[in-house]
């Protein structure tokens, strides 16, 4: 066997904790649909909520509609990208804290799935519910959180794809310090 080969075979610990080939495709491909359904969601809502801004014509149906998107979508999506996200991490070689990138995304996830359940939706589904209440300043207060929630979003789906910063280096880890003598 040589070097390269042995590398790419994961150890013992990473080959214990493998989720079976039928079940990781299952919980990727749920959790590429649930991921990117969110970031469709919140692109949806962003962009009802530029309707509402712009055509007071619209601002009742458009925040409406926003509302139900909110209501409906937003709690299992995010809940379920990130039990499939760390269902992945953990059952496969990638592990939670080995890449930079599954870390970063991990984080990225948690504050996007409070933000969106606790914050963001609440918002919307209170303008929806009330479009004239807040006037304009609370559209507009929800058109910078659902650009800014779709903004991490889009970068947790870069990140998926994209893999930067290799490794993260954690103390006791990773090289072997040479012995006295065998430097």
């Amino acid at each position: 066997m040589t070097a390269q080969a042995a590398t790419l075979r994961p150890s013992g610990a990473a080959r214990a904790r493998r989720l079976p080939q039928g079940w990781r495709k299952t919980a990727l491909s749920l959790h590429v649909v649930t991921s990117v359904g969110w970031l469709g969601v919140h692109g949806s809502m962003l962009a009802l909520a530029v309707a509402a801004a712009a055509d007071p014509g619209v601002r009742t149906e458009a925040l409406g509609a926003a509302g139900l998107l909110s209501g409906m979508l937003v709690l299992p999506l995010s809940l379920t990208a990130a039990g499939t996200g760390l269902l992945l991490a953990l059952g496969t070689p990638w592990g939670l804290f080995r890449h930079t990138w599954v870390a970063a995304k991990l984080v990225l996830t948690l504050i996007l799935v409070a933000g969106s359940n606790l914050s963001i939706g609440p918002m919307v589904r209170e303008l929806a519910a009330d479009p004239g209440a807040a006037g304009g300043a609370g559209t507009t207060q929800a058109i910078g959180a659902l650009s800014v929630s779709f903004t991490v979003l889009l970068a947790t789906v870069l990140l998926s794809t994209v893999k930067p910063f290799g490794r993260l280096r954690v103390p006791g880890r990773g090289r072997a310090v040479p012995r006295a003598g065998h430097g």
